[in-house]
């Protein structure tokens, strides 16, 4: 690995540093915090451009850089003079509004690809220039460059409006924690731990990637980072085990897909819908359980059934991790500790910065203590200052993957607060939503599909927080419309979001996994398809399953919760063609028609579904069902 810029390094740990530091003792003026988080991340994004080519040109991204910086301290700096109104903007202002919104637009396209900055500036040439070139209920009001300009620069509404102060606020240090519980040795535990709980169970390995998976995704919430983390040790070890590359690549895309629903971290879409809908981040935690373990059920079922149709072994004992290893208190406290200091703060409804920040700061303490407490128990006091340094320098190592990250959510998120900002403003988004109802003629199930295939769509070269943000702006208020619960319609769109992430053509985690099996990416979205078809059906259990939500008695909750873990089952092993044995396409369909039977809250349906499901599982498992493959490892290659 080659060694950081010492320069950017200073800037990125210190943009950490900064976040760690204000999210313990109380956040700045609004207007300053907001420009700094900004103003930093753009500068970082532009230096680490810098940094990590040797190009003979290169010099010129310190342009960018400097001015991205600068954009940001010049709001900082002249904050009071700003926020009042009654103050004209000068034309350094102006030049500067200008400026910032370039760099944002070309910071984010370096960041996260073409499509989201590319709908920013067409949203922008509209919002600018439409009004004199477009006639009819299209037109956007008019308007001038300095209005531009003081919207999105000069205001807490675009650059630096909600999207910017939630990221500063509360994604940042969520960030930060996971960073340095990577840097401090998570990955291997989780892996450890995975494994003992998964491996002796059949699609052992597999299994393996799913658990690590999840436990994973609650300290990133990103599925791309999941796959490129946990991909590099799980993909290799499922290929020895038997799984072809091809089905090796897609359980690790699709396991780190669902880590972004995953509580207690569910990425920064979870925050930013929080903060949309005006509710605890802890309601939307408690609502997520339910999903998340609907998810991973649903990869788990077709592993196992995946396993059992190819005579896939699980783990021989000897082959599991000892105990002593995953709950060794010197390694696994600094580790476990952190997460339980962080659920705790939020199920007492504390907030999000001071959970995050608490988990942070019992994550530094534990480290320390317990890394030179080992060191004096073992009797190895001449060991103290080298168990020290390696700590500092994992630390150092932590914050700056997390001003790194940072950075790059700061551009994100200014980026996407453009393209909302034209939403609203200009009446487009309510024109889509009206398109959204024309094209379905008043139909909840084609309004449904409708947002899903918007969101998928949205997501498609864009991360998730980003899709969810732009989904939900045009699709939410159509749903709710509809009487759907504001919570269940957000999720409802969150989730799709989610899913963009496997769904092809462009899958980002599917591409990061075939990179890693060095596969053609096709063969794995194949795979991933079929292991994500009752996937895509989790969602519809929001709006007509709602105790899957936690939302209801518990008797509601109850019962949507078993209902909807039978259809999962149902789908699950139709799709996968194999319950107890491999089926024939009749039961196949069959069970197809009882996992639809499941979704309504009739009685003689959800009586249909399960009986029909009882049925299929009796008869293949008395009737034989058909054969069942041996893994050869040499032999699975695709």
């Amino acid at each position: 690995m080659t060694r950081p810029n010492p320069i950017l390094a200073v800037f990125l740990i210190g943009y950490a540093c900064f976040e760690i530091y204000t999210s313990f003792f109380g956040m700045l003026e609004p207007l300053i915090q907001r420009s700094l988080f900004l103003g930093i991340g753009l500068g970082s994004v532009f230096f680490l451009e810098f940094s990590k080519t040797s190009h003979p040109l290169r010099w010129f991204y310190l342009v960018p850089a400097i001015a991205g910086y600068y954009v940001g301290l010049h709001i900082a700096i002249g904050n009071e003079r700003i926020s009042d109104f009654m103050n004209e903007l000068t034309a350094l202002d102006k030049m500067l509004g200008l400026i910032a919104i370039l760099l944002v637009l070309e910071a984010a396209r370096r960041t996260i690809g073409i499509f989201l900055p590319a709908l920013a500036v067409l949203g922008l040439c509209y919002y600018y220039f439409g009004h004199s070139y477009i006639e009819g209920p299209w037109q956007p009001p008019r308007v001038s460059f300095l209005t531009l300009v003081e919207t999105y620069y000069a205001s807490t509404e675009t650059l630096f409006g909600y999207m910017t102060d939630l990221g500063t606020r509360v994604i940042a240090i969520y960030i930060i924690l996971g960073a340095l519980l990577l840097s401090t040795g998570a990955t291997d535990l989780f892996v450890k731990l995975a494994t003992r709980i998964a491996g002796r169970s059949y699609g052992g390995q597999a299994k393996v990637c799913i658990a690590s998976s999840a436990l994973f995704g609650t300290v990133t919430g990103s599925a791309v980072a999941n796959v490129m983390a946990m991909g590099q040790v799980t993909i290799p070890t499922m290929r020895r085990a038997g799984y072809s590359r091809g089905y090796a690549a897609a359980v690790e895309a699709v396991s780190s897909a669902g880590g972004q629903i995953m509580p207690p971290v569910m990425g920064a879409g979870a925050f930013i819908m929080a903060e949309i809908l005006g509710i605890p981040y802890s309601q939307i935690v408690v609502a997520a359980i339910l999903p998340a373990l609907f998810f991973f059920m649903t990869v788990w079922l077709s592993v196992g059934f995946y396993a059992r149709r190819r005579g896939i072994a699980p783990l021989r004992k000897d082959e599991l991790p000892k105990l002593s290893e995953i709950f060794d208190p010197y390694t696994s406290l600094p580790l476990y500790l952190p997460l339980i200091t962080m659920i705790t703060l939020l199920a007492m409804n504390y907030t999000p910065t001071l959970a995050g920040a608490s988990a942070v700061g019992m994550l530094l303490i534990c480290q320390l203590v317990l890394r030179v407490l080992r060191c004096i128990v073992h009797g190895e006091q001449d060991q103290i200052v080298k168990t020290v340094d390696v700590l500092v320098r994992q630390i150092l190592k932590g914050l700056f993957d997390a001003g790194r990250a940072v950075a790059m959510i700061a551009v994100l998120l200014a980026c996407a607060a453009i393209v909302v900002k034209v939403l609203l403003t200009t009446g487009i988004g309510a024109k889509v939503a009206g398109g959204i109802m024309s094209v379905s003629g008043g139909h909840l199930i084609l309004v449904l599909i409708l947002s899903a295939v918007l969101a998928i769509l949205l997501g498609m070269d864009v991360p998730t927080t980003a899709s969810y943000i732009l989904a939900s702006a045009v699709a939410a208020p159509i749903l709710i419309k509809f009487g759907i619960a504001p919570l269940n319609a957000h999720l409802f769109i969150f989730y799709f979001a989610i899913m963009s992430a496997i769904t092809p053509p462009v899958c980002a985690s599917v591409f990061a996994a075939a990179s890693i099996a060095e596969i053609n990416f096709w063969k794995v979205a194949g795979h991933a398809i079929v292991m994500a078809v009752g996937l895509y059906l989790i969602p519809f259990l929001f709006i007509f399953r709602p105790g899957v939500l936690m939302d209801g008695t518990m008797a509601e909750i109850a019962v949507d919760g078993f209902m909807a873990a039978a259809a999962i089952l149902a789908i699950t092993a139709s799709s996968s063609g194999f319950l107890l044995a491999p089926l024939n396409h009749v039961a196949r369909l069959v069970l197809y028609l009882a996992a639809a039977c499941l979704f309504y809250t009739e009685i003689w349906s959800n009586c249909l579904g399960l009986v029909l499901i009882v049925a299929v599982a009796f008869h293949n498992r008395f009737s034989g069902g058909g054969s069942v493959q041996t893994a050869n490892p040499e032999h699975s290659t695709q």
